[in-house]
This record gives C-alpha cells, structure tokens and sequence, in this order.
C-alpha cells in the first residue's frame, strides 16, 4: 500500500499506483512507499479520481 501525502501534510493510504501524477516518490528502509502530490494538478486529480475509495473528496 502506498502512502500519499497531500500539500497540507494529510496522509492517505491507496493500493492506486502514482502513475500520471507529478509525485515524488521514495521507499524507506521497511519497504513502505511514500508519494508526495507535488502540485495542485496532482492532488486534485487524485481526489477526484481516487477520493471516493478512499472516503475523502476535492474541494472546490
């Protein structure tokens, strides 16, 4: 599971790979995968696109 940490430090868990989104992305020791949304453009389009599943949501 990868976690994804939003601009405002939020930290949400998704089995979605980052593909197509501008992340930055780096495994730690405990093989744990870590993105950070590194623009609005990404994070909006992974709320939009994942935050249902993921029971968070963009807005506006």
């Amino acid at each position: 599971m990868t976690r994804y940490v939003l601009r405002n430090g939020e930290v949400v868990h998704s089995r979605r790979q980052p593909d197509g989104l501008d992340v930055y992305c780096y495994q730690t020791g405990y093989n744990h995968h870590t993105c950070l949304l590194l623009s609005d453009q990404a994070e909006a389009d992974f709320l939009i696109n994942y935050g249902t599943e993921l029971n968070v949501r963009f807005a506006r």
